[in-house]
């Protein structure tokens, strides 16, 4: 069964707003977003949800991510007090994080991609 994108985005926003609502009725000192994430996978997992339910909608956000950090990343630079906070452990810290996740993003696309071809023959 294929859903319309416009009720694939309604239902991710939904689980978005689950998370909210159970972190601010039990407290939990967790993003509501986080939360969120954690019951759509837990949804996906014991199949609760199927993945084509949300494909179109969570492919376009994927797709489209980097575009939501331009304006967060660009005030940040614009600050005056970022350059009073950037010093040079911070500065190693970043290179170095940011490195370590593009490391770990290839090595598992690239094993996933041998998973795929092995399943495919």
């Amino acid at each position: 069964m294929k859903l319309s994108w416009l009720f694939q985005f309604i239902i991710l926003i939904g689980f978005l707003f689950l998370g909210h609502i159970i972190v601010s009725l039990f407290s939990i000192p967790l993003p509501g977003a986080i939360v969120g994430m954690i019951l759509l996978f837990i949804g996906l997992l014991t199949r609760l949800v199927n993945i084509k339910w949300i494909e179109k909608a969570s492919s376009f956000q994927l797709k489209h991510l980097t575009l939501l950090f331009i304006p967060l990343i660009a005030g940040l630079f614009l600050s005056s007090s970022f350059l009073d906070i950037l010093q040079w452990n911070i500065l190693i810290i970043l290179i170095v994080s940011s490195i370590c996740c593009l490391l770990g993003t290839a090595f598992t696309v690239e094993w996933y991609e041998k998973l795929k071809r092995r399943k495919a023959k």
